[in-house]
């Protein structure tokens, strides 16, 4: 008998379904990849690929992800509890959270995890992130810690599909593949009788995963895969975990967390969704235009690009030179016309411009112009920051949904820390070059209202091209001396130039140098 978690894992996924959900993510995964000819019968026609897809969203995914992001943490009720010795011991257990956050962030690779989920947002309009406790993650002397990893949207399924928010949602339930051993060496470990752990079979649940890729599983002689599901729901204001298969439930934990360990943001909302719009669908009618206009182009230039010689079979029984591939006619009235050439066709201009504003038009509505991609001629280095700020500027939407994704996570974080840590564990932070660890009174931590702010530092605007431009006009124009223009040249530009640097520096004077 299948379990009630396992019909509402079936529900949702005839919602998404209904939705196109699971066949638009793999399209759009497939263009990305560069897979832009699957399941087209072109016949006779070549399949190029001229792949603005990953060009534009590689771009706008970079664009968003080099921004430097900081967390730090507030008490919301602090203002209300006055200057006594709780509030003293809650302002420096904020400050040893803040710097805890900054060492988590590189521990848990945010950076590159923040990518990841630019990437899945813009290819299935939806970035996930699940927080877990990873129970053999080793730190110092304790084992136990939370981690961080991404999930497809495709396997997330909340009770609510027409509302775009995690923590209201009755349940969250989250779906994915493991061996059938791990299964049952889980189950085992978690107390289950072998009754119960029979029930857990392998299955051939991959047909809805994201991209094609999902349905190739490797074949190595064991009991395959199964399906697992992880149900979050809440009772008395705190969290649930469940975990299950078709018909089996491995555990049902009582947690004393209070927000639900998953965080996402939509690249483009819908109206009534929970799911969001992705970028790439609506650049797949422009590239597939652009592919088969290319094909349509090489198979003219082909079959047209050099001269036939055209015969008379009846007076020349055979022609050799199969470059153009002469043709055979029977019956040419003169002598003269018993071989001639056709010239070489031609192409109409405007096709090929046609194509071209296709492209451009393409990158531009998308805000990947050529300024913004790097293409344009440095000229007027100020000019070009300009333009590249201002296209810059239609993200602004999409930087704000991930921030506020990165200030979820930290909630979550902290919620898990006041859930699962010990009293006495020491937090880890970094000082300099050097880690090091404090204390934090996790019992007060709980009777606060904690809450994350992340804030958003712009990255870096000048190249090393840009600010060597303008180091040298600042030079020629007499603004600056040799020793500042060679103490601030970006490294990379001048081999030796803390050399040459130090040697100028010893032969001028100090009056000199003013």
């Amino acid at each position: 008998m299948i379990t009630s978690t396992w019909k509402l894992y079936e529900n949702g996924k005839d919602h998404k379904r209904r939705l196109g959900l699971y066949e638009r993510v793999r399209e759009n995964e497939r263009f990305y990849r560069g897979d832009q000819w699957h399941g087209v019968n072109t016949e006779n026609l070549p399949k190029p690929v001229f792949n603005v897809v990953r060009r534009v969203i590689d771009f706008l995914v970079c664009s968003v992800a080099a921004d430097r992001y900081t967390i730090s943490y507030t008490d919301e009720d602090l203002p209300f509890k006055g200057e006594g010795k709780a509030a003293q011991q809650i302002k420096e257990a904020l400050a040893l959270m803040n710097q805890n956050a900054a060492y988590r962030w590189e521990k848990c690779r945010m950076n590159d995890l923040v990518y990841t989920l630019l990437q899945d947002a813009a290819i299935s309009g939806d970035g996930v992130a699940y927080c877990y406790w990873d129970t053999e993650a080793e730190g110092g002397r304790y084992r136990g810690d939370i981690a961080v990893q991404t999930l497809d949207s495709v396997n997330l399924f909340v009770a609510d599909m027409n509302r775009a928010d995690i923590q209201s949602q009755e349940y969250v339930l989250l779906a994915g593949r493991a061996s059938v051993d791990s299964l049952r060496r889980e189950a085992r470990k978690l107390g289950l009788g072998e009754r119960e752990i029979a029930k857990i079979r392998p299955d051939d649940d991959y047909a809805d995963g994201a991209g094609d890729y999902a349905t190739s599983e490797l074949s190595d002689g064991g009991d395959g895969k199964a399906t697992y599901l992880v149900r979050f729901f809440r009772e008395n204001g705190k969290v649930v975990y469940e975990k299950s298969v078709r018909e089996c439930v491995l555990c049902r934990i009582a947690t004393e967390c209070k927000l639900y360990p998953v965080a996402y943001f939509n690249w483009s909302r819908a109206k009534n969704c929970f799911h969001g719009a992705s970028p790439v669908s609506e650049m797949l009618p422009g590239q597939k235009y652009i592919n088969r206009a290319y094909a349509m182009m090489m198979k003219h230039m082909t079959d047209s690009a050099f001269s036939k010689v055209i015969y008379d079979k009846s007076r020349i029984p055979e022609w050799s030179g199969a470059v153009g591939e002469a043709i055979a006619v029977v019956g040419a009235p003169n002598v003269s016309d018993t071989v001639d050439v056709i010239p070489p066709g031609k192409m109409e201009s405007g096709y090929l411009q046609l194509i071209e504003n296709a492209l451009s038009t393409i990158k531009e509505l998308m805000g990947a112009t050529e300024t913004a991609l790097g293409n344009t001629a440095p000229t007027n280095t100020s000019a070009i920051l300009a333009l590249r700020e201002s296209s810059k500027l239609s993200l602004g939407r999409i930087e704000s949904a991930l921030s506020q994704c990165i200030e979820d996570i930290a909630n979550i974080w902290i919620d898990m820390m006041c859930a699962y840590y010990p009293s006495d564990r020491l937090l880890a932070y970094c000082e300099g070059e050097k880690t090091r660890s404090g204390r934090v009174d996790f019992a007060l931590l709980r009777s606060c209202l904690i809450r994350a702010r992340v804030d958003v530092g712009e990255s870096e605007r000048y190249s090393a091209s840009a600010t060597l431009g303008l180091l040298d006009k600042l030079l020629d124009g007499g603004f600056i001396t040799l020793e500042d223009y060679l103490e601030h040249l970006p490294d990379g530009i001048l081999p030796s130039r803390r050399a040459l640097l130090a040697k100028h520096t010893e032969g001028v004077t100090p009056n000199e140098r003013e």
